[in-house]
């Protein structure tokens, strides 16, 4: 079927499809009555003027967020209204990018920025700030990042980890803590990188024993060596189990607690995820990408070898296995 324009995103929630278009406007499908998908009676919803491009969604709960321009609005599919709106960047010009939702807390990218912002899934108070920035350039040096800035490209959890690719390139694994009871003035969360911590209120109606704020521990945050040559384009969680493990735990994975095994009950609890990244070429960024190397060698064959691309030019997809016990 052929839409109004072009089809930036999809969720699906409770029996309904929404469809995010480029012309700012939102598809929402349904099934009839035969239980059979409708696709010639959908309904339209617009979010607001001027018209911009909704960038991103997410399942929240029984809700879906839209990403549009600098705000997030929160849909309700059943009823198909904006329950609330609110802004996730105080400049106009900024676009949400990307959303990403676990527990009680969802986090956001905004376009061309390298601070991550955590909100409260039902309050919608901000509660926390990440800089990648000092990271990626502890990776690849200053001098290496010359005139381009950090901007954050892909966002995914899994794994009780928040996935960041970056325009760079680099992969960053942040762990995901439950640090909601953390004073805003104590703990690591306050210092430099780590962003300052917001907490809501104690006595909100909308906070439940044992909901699962994802704050990010970025004094824990692992950089991968290997990474893309440019921007990060997508990551996709699986199940899976590639890799031969020993007493349930990956190989090769470091661990936290190198002294202490596994518990047998730990091990049964442990569940094997497999993260995957897109992107435009292969780099190992401890030994570079050999690039001067190969124009020096020969400039006639390096003319005549381009049409095709080298190995690391080529688009690739990069696996790692991670271990966890689910929260």
């Amino acid at each position: 079927m052929k839409l109004k324009d072009s089809v930036l995103s999809l969720v699906h929630v409770k029996g309904r499809v929404l469809v995010a278009l480029a012309d700012g406007t939102l598809a929402i499908f349904h099934r009839a009555e035969d239980r059979q998908w409708d696709l010639s009676n959908y309904h339209l919803m617009d979010l607001g003027r001027p018209h911009h491009s909704i960038r991103c969604m997410a399942v929240v709960h029984d809700k879906v967020w839209c990403g549009y321009k600098n705000k997030v609005h929160v849909i309700q599919p059943k009823t198909m209204q904006i329950e609330k709106s609110f802004d996730a960047h105080p400049r106009r010009e900024s676009q949400v990018r990307q959303l990403a939702w676990i527990g009680d807390g969802v986090w956001v990218s905004i376009r061309l920025d390298s601070t991550l912002r955590l909100y409260h899934a039902h309050t919608h108070q901000h509660l926390q700030d990440v800089d990648i920035e000092p990271y990626v350039s502890k990776m690849l040096g200053t001098g290496k990042l010359g005139f381009s800035f950090v901007r954050i490209t892909a966002l995914l959890i899994a794994g009780n980890r928040l996935w960041v690719g970056t325009g760079n390139g680099v992969v960053i694994s942040i762990p995901l803590t439950e640090t909601n009871k953390t004073s805003p003035t104590s703990g690591d969360g306050s210092r430099t990188g780590g962003g300052v911590i917001h907490v809501y209120s104690d006595d909100n109606s909308d906070k439940t024993v044992g909901n699962f704020i994802p704050y990010c521990s970025m004094s824990q945050a692992q950089l991968c060596f290997h990474g893309h040559r440019d921007a990060v384009k997508f990551f996709v969680s699986v199940p899976g189990n590639v890799l031969a493990t020993l007493n349930g735990s990956v190989l090769d994975s470091p661990s936290e607690n190198p002294g202490s095994s596994p518990s047998e009950t730990e091990v049964q609890k442990l569940h094997n995820v497999l993260v995957l990244s897109g992107g435009e070429g292969y780099i190992d960024f401890r030994i570079g990408d050999g690039e001067d190397d190969e124009t020096e060698d020969n400039s006639t064959e390096a003319v005549v070898m381009k049409p095709s691309l080298s190995k690391a030019e080529r688009s690739h997809i990069i696996v790692w296995q991670v271990s966890y016990v689910p929260e």
